[in-house]
């Protein structure tokens, strides 16, 4: 039995606590798995593991050294996946998260076009708003907005988010329309509130610059989707602030009609998060120069 072996072993018992579990997923016997967690105890002098008649449990010793064989072990995978992926046809199941609205509304276009160059990669996509640990969960790539503050990870700006203050035809014929920012004291105003959006906020944004009060604008509908803030926009109930890749559609076809065109508000970059320390294999090494180039007219740059 190699060390590698008895790593691998040691770490499955860790994993499923039990030495008959982890002999069914080694294919061995449960006294092989017994006799294989002995010797290497033996060979190390220590005791890793803590053993009941039903379970086992790392020792503090065991702990630290099941962390560096999990670290291990994954170098010799990734190795494995560099030598097997060399020169190989992009294959396989991409793991992707995105937030919910550019997900929605960008990512079935962009793998339409990515799936008739790459027939061979398919998708597993979980559209979310939650900050999700794309290590630990097994992720090959997040969509995100805002900041990076994990270490493990590197963001790729790829787009970029530009919003715009936008009411429908409707709204404007029944309600007028507003002229100076100080006018949205007399509107109905449709707020996002969510995490992937706040930093947006358009009205806080307005407060800062005008100096007049948010708290004096009657916010018609405040919810934490922006999909549901888009139809009710649509739909007349009130003035908001959408991605451009939202409004764009219906401000050219004149459902919408753009609000203060002259007001700066910040862009914020859509970014394509991935592990650090993980082998990019050749089918997330296709996505990613894939979903790059698809939007390098955006003019996006390099940032933090």
């Amino acid at each position: 039995m190699s060390r590698i072996d008895s790593l691998q072993t040691f770490v499955s018992v860790v994993r499923a606590r039990n030495f008959t579990s982890a002999a069914d997923t080694l294919g061995v016997t449960p006294s092989a798995v017994s006799k294989q967690i002995s010797g290497l105890e033996e060979r190390l002098g220590v005791r890793l593991l803590n053993r009941t008649t039903r379970s086992v449990s790392p020792t503090e010793a065991g702990q630290m050294f099941y962390q560096h064989c999990e670290n291990i072990l994954e170098s010799i995978t990734e190795a494995e996946k560099l030598v097997t992926d060399f020169d190989v046809t992009p294959r396989g199941r991409l793991r992707i998260t995105a937030m919910s609205n550019f997900g929605r509304r960008e990512l079935a276009r962009i793998f339409t076009d990515f799936a008739q160059q790459y027939p061979d990669i398919s998708f597993d996509l979980h559209i979310s708003d939650r900050p999700l640990d794309i290590v630990k969960e097994g992720y090959d790539f997040a969509l995100r907005l805002g900041t990076l503050e994990d270490s493990r990870l590197i963001a790729k700006p790829v787009a970029e988010q530009k919003i715009v203050i936008v009411a429908s035809r409707e709204y404007i014929q029944r309600w007028g329309m507003p002229q100076r920012l100080e006018d949205l004291l007399e509107h109905r105003v449709l707020v996002v509130n969510n995490a992937e959006y706040a930093r947006s906020n358009w009205l806080r944004q307005f407060e800062k610059d005008h100096g007049f009060s948010i708290s004096s604008i009657e916010r018609k509908l405040t919810v934490n989707d922006i999909d549901l803030v888009y139809e009710a926009c649509m739909a007349g109930m009130g003035i908001t602030a959408l991605p451009t890749y939202i409004a764009d559609r219906h401000l050219q076809n004149g459902e919408l009609v753009q609000l203060f065109s002259q007001v700066d508000i910040p862009i914020r970059t859509i970014k394509v998060v991935f592990p650090q320390n993980r082998y990019l294999a050749n089918k997330s090494r296709a996505f990613l120069d894939f979903i790059t180039a698809y939007f390098e007219d955006e003019g996006v740059t390099e940032q933090n």
